[in-house]
């Protein structure tokens, strides 16, 4: 294992993409803690998350209405498992799009219980949204993104940069029209575009109502000064304040995340270890392609938790000595 420069980590969780049927099972079904989180979950949402999440079907875990609260679900189940295992607390906590509400539970901002009827009500408003997609475009600079965005939207729309993943992934959101004549123009110059499962423009202009919609309900929540910094999508700056989340989060819905610049902003206070806890491990290939040199692990399962832990030890101690 490498030297590095510090003896901190920073944890991230995964949002809406990174989904699969069977995702929590096997966590459920080793740790007390993994299925009273569950259990809690559908006690909230009034919905069946254990068999939506674990034997459900796949089209019915794309919808965004039972993504994002089936997410949190095992994402937080995922972490308490990770906490009871490895007790030294992360440097800083970021989640990408819905995956911040699992930063911010982390982080004691949110309670599990309001962050589960927050993602329940945002799902359902972007799923009302319609009319809309998202493309993910490789191999392209943020200022090609935005030319891409200029030439391409239709007379009325909207098409703009949303999620500003890594140096190599940009994804455009916009109205369907706008969406389709990008996608012509990626195939006329040999980009690589891949349209995304979503029932949306996430991340752009087209989510204002649903954002204002969010914002009178928002306020009815307690939000609490965070215990460990957590990086914002918005302004991929550490925020502290209980109050300016609830602002950021009304804001996110619109703006385009800042996913890269996070992910920097950390590496450049000395952190190189990242653990992504959640299902997959999308967010770990996104930090290896901003940062080659990063230390990434991943917490879906058993087995990678047992990994993760040995590998978190072998790095301490080496620093330790």
């Amino acid at each position: 294992m490498k030297k590095l420069r510090t003896s901190d980590y920073a944890l991230v969780f995964p949002g809406q993409g990174s989904q699969y049927v069977g995702m929590g099972l096997e966590i459920f079904k080793e740790f007390i803690s993994a299925e009273k989180i569950f259990e809690s979950a559908e006690q909230i949402s009034n919905l069946d998350i254990r068999n939506l999440c674990f034997f459900g079907d796949e089209e019915n875990l794309m919808e965004t209405s039972i993504t994002q609260p089936c997410l949190l679900a095992t994402n937080i189940a995922l972490y308490t498992v990770f906490q009871e295992h490895f007790s030294r607390k992360p440097k800083y906590i970021c989640g990408h799009s819905a995956g911040e509400y699992s930063a911010l539970v982390a982080a004691g901002v949110l309670s599990f219980t309001d962050a589960m009827s927050l993602l329940q009500v945002r799902g359902a408003l972007m799923s009302k949204a319609q009319g809309g997609g998202m493309v993910a475009l490789k191999g392209i600079t943020f200022e090609q993104a935005e030319k891409i965005c200029r030439q391409n939207v239709q007379p009325g729309g909207v098409l703009v940069p949303a999620n500003l993943n890594s140096p190599e992934q940009i994804v455009i959101s916009g109205d369907v029209d706008s969406i389709e004549e990008a996608l012509i123009f990626a195939f006329d110059h040999n980009l690589k575009a891949i349209p995304l499962s979503v029932s949306g423009a996430f991340h752009s202009p087209l989510m204002q109502e649903a954002a204002q919609n969010f914002a009178n309900i928002i306020s009815n929540f307690q939000f609490n000064d965070a215990g460990i910094p957590v990086i914002s999508n918005v302004t991929a700056e550490p925020v502290i304040s209980g109050y300016e989340w609830s602002q950021l989060l009304e804001q996110q819905m619109t703006s385009a995340v800042r996913w890269e610049a996070s992910i920097r902003y950390i590496y450049e206070k000395g952190i190189e270890v990242f653990v992504e806890v959640g299902p997959g491990q999308v967010l770990s290939k996104l930090i290896k392609k901003i940062v080659p040199s990063a230390v990434t692990l991943n917490v879906e399962n058993v087995k990678s938790l047992q990994e993760t832990l040995v590998e978190l030890e072998q790095v301490f101690d080496l620093q330790l000595v």
